[in-house]
Protein backbone atom coordinates (compact mmCIF):
# COMPACT_ATOMS: atom_id res chain seq x y z
CA UNK A 1 0.00 0.00 0.00
CA UNK A 2 1.54 3.46 -1.10
CA UNK A 3 1.60 6.30 1.35
CA UNK A 4 -0.61 9.05 0.84
CA UNK A 5 1.10 11.72 2.41
CA UNK A 6 4.53 10.33 1.45
CA UNK A 7 7.57 12.21 3.38
CA UNK A 8 10.01 14.71 1.01
CA UNK A 9 13.56 14.27 1.97
CA UNK A 10 16.05 16.82 1.23
CA UNK A 11 19.84 16.45 2.03
CA UNK A 12 23.42 18.19 1.00
CA UNK A 13 26.95 17.18 1.73
CA UNK A 14 29.57 19.63 0.90
CA UNK A 15 33.63 19.64 1.12
CA UNK A 16 35.96 22.43 1.42
CA UNK A 17 38.61 20.97 -0.99
CA UNK A 18 38.33 18.77 -3.30
CA UNK A 19 39.01 16.09 -1.05
CA UNK A 20 38.56 18.44 1.51
CA UNK A 21 36.70 18.47 5.05
CA UNK A 22 33.24 17.52 4.20
CA UNK A 23 29.96 17.05 6.39
CA UNK A 24 26.40 15.73 5.40
CA UNK A 25 22.54 16.90 6.08
CA UNK A 26 19.52 16.03 5.46
CA UNK A 27 15.56 17.57 6.24
CA UNK A 28 12.75 15.43 6.38
CA UNK A 29 9.08 17.20 5.52
CA UNK A 30 5.78 16.10 5.99
CA UNK A 31 3.42 16.14 2.79
CA UNK A 32 2.35 19.43 4.03
CA UNK A 33 5.87 21.05 4.10
CA UNK A 34 6.46 20.66 7.77
CA UNK A 35 9.81 20.20 8.97
CA UNK A 36 9.77 16.95 11.09
CA UNK A 37 13.70 16.14 11.98
CA UNK A 38 16.97 17.45 10.38
CA UNK A 39 20.27 17.44 11.19
CA UNK A 40 23.99 17.12 10.13
CA UNK A 41 27.56 15.58 10.80
CA UNK A 42 31.17 16.14 10.18
CA UNK A 43 32.73 13.27 7.67
CA UNK A 44 36.11 13.98 7.47
CA UNK A 45 38.34 13.76 4.55
CA UNK A 46 36.31 13.42 1.32
CA UNK A 47 35.29 14.79 -2.04
CA UNK A 48 32.50 16.72 -2.46
CA UNK A 49 30.71 13.46 -4.50
CA UNK A 50 31.08 11.18 -1.62
CA UNK A 51 30.02 13.88 1.03
CA UNK A 52 26.62 14.13 -1.27
CA UNK A 53 26.03 10.22 -1.65
CA UNK A 54 26.87 9.61 2.30
CA UNK A 55 24.11 12.39 2.75
CA UNK A 56 21.96 10.50 0.56
CA UNK A 57 22.23 7.17 2.07
CA UNK A 58 21.98 8.34 5.75
CA UNK A 59 19.18 10.46 4.71
CA UNK A 60 17.29 7.54 3.56
CA UNK A 61 17.86 5.64 6.81
CA UNK A 62 16.28 8.65 8.76
CA UNK A 63 12.98 7.94 6.09
CA UNK A 64 13.06 4.08 6.48
CA UNK A 65 12.85 4.00 10.55
CA UNK A 66 10.09 6.21 10.54
CA UNK A 67 8.40 3.45 8.64
CA UNK A 68 7.81 5.77 5.51
CA UNK A 69 6.81 3.47 2.19
CA UNK A 70 6.48 6.22 -0.36
CA UNK A 71 9.19 8.83 -0.53
CA UNK A 72 10.31 12.21 -2.89
CA UNK A 73 14.03 13.18 -2.56
CA UNK A 74 15.46 16.46 -3.23
CA UNK A 75 19.28 17.19 -3.99
CA UNK A 76 21.11 19.68 -5.81
CA UNK A 77 23.86 16.98 -6.93
CA UNK A 78 22.33 16.38 -10.67
CA UNK A 79 25.47 13.95 -10.38
CA UNK A 80 24.32 11.95 -7.93
CA UNK A 81 20.92 12.10 -9.04
CA UNK A 82 21.50 11.19 -12.47
CA UNK A 83 23.99 8.25 -11.70
CA UNK A 84 21.37 6.90 -9.16
CA UNK A 85 18.93 6.89 -12.04
CA UNK A 86 21.36 5.72 -14.47
CA UNK A 87 21.06 8.20 -16.69
CA UNK A 88 25.04 8.78 -15.99
CA UNK A 89 27.43 6.02 -16.37
CA UNK A 90 29.97 5.93 -13.17
CA UNK A 91 33.40 6.36 -14.81
CA UNK A 92 34.68 5.45 -10.83
CA UNK A 93 34.26 2.51 -8.49
CA UNK A 94 33.42 4.33 -5.65
CA UNK A 95 30.69 6.24 -6.95
CA UNK A 96 29.62 3.43 -8.72
CA UNK A 97 29.26 1.64 -5.40
CA UNK A 98 27.58 4.63 -3.58
CA UNK A 99 24.99 4.21 -6.55
CA UNK A 100 24.38 0.47 -5.73
CA UNK A 101 23.88 1.04 -2.30
CA UNK A 102 21.39 4.18 -3.13
CA UNK A 103 19.40 2.30 -5.79
CA UNK A 104 19.03 -0.46 -2.59
CA UNK A 105 17.97 1.75 0.00
CA UNK A 106 15.66 2.98 -2.68
CA UNK A 107 14.34 -0.17 -3.23
CA UNK A 108 12.76 -0.79 0.00
CA UNK A 109 10.38 2.38 -0.32
CA UNK A 110 7.09 0.92 -2.48
CA UNK A 111 7.47 4.15 -4.48
CA UNK A 112 9.64 7.10 -4.61
CA UNK A 113 10.79 10.02 -6.77
CA UNK A 114 13.87 11.36 -6.86
CA UNK A 115 14.49 15.14 -8.22
CA UNK A 116 17.44 17.36 -8.74
CA UNK A 117 16.62 21.22 -7.29
CA UNK A 118 18.48 24.16 -7.56
CA UNK A 119 20.13 25.74 -4.22
CA UNK A 120 18.17 28.24 -4.39
CA UNK A 121 15.48 26.11 -3.09
CA UNK A 122 14.75 26.90 0.14
CA UNK A 123 14.37 23.65 1.33
CA UNK A 124 17.83 22.50 -0.30
CA UNK A 125 19.22 25.98 1.45
CA UNK A 126 17.84 24.30 4.68
CA UNK A 127 20.11 21.20 4.60
CA UNK A 128 23.67 23.59 2.76
CA UNK A 129 23.37 25.62 5.45
CA UNK A 130 23.58 23.23 7.98
CA UNK A 131 26.37 21.59 6.16
CA UNK A 132 28.08 25.20 6.66
CA UNK A 133 27.46 24.89 10.03
CA UNK A 134 28.69 21.87 10.62
CA UNK A 135 32.25 22.55 8.46
CA UNK A 136 32.58 26.39 10.21
CA UNK A 137 32.07 24.44 13.50
CA UNK A 138 34.76 22.21 13.01
CA UNK A 139 37.28 25.14 12.18
CA UNK A 140 36.71 24.39 8.42
CA UNK A 141 36.45 28.61 7.07
CA UNK A 142 35.18 29.25 4.10
CA UNK A 143 37.69 30.79 1.70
Amino acid sequence: MIDTNPLTLCTDGGARGNPGPAAIAYAIFDSTGNLLEENGRYLGERTNNEAEYEALLWGLDKVMERSCTNIRVILDSELVVKQTKGEYKTRDARMEKYAQLVQRSLGMFESFQMQHARRTDPKIGRVDAIVNRVLDERGHPRK
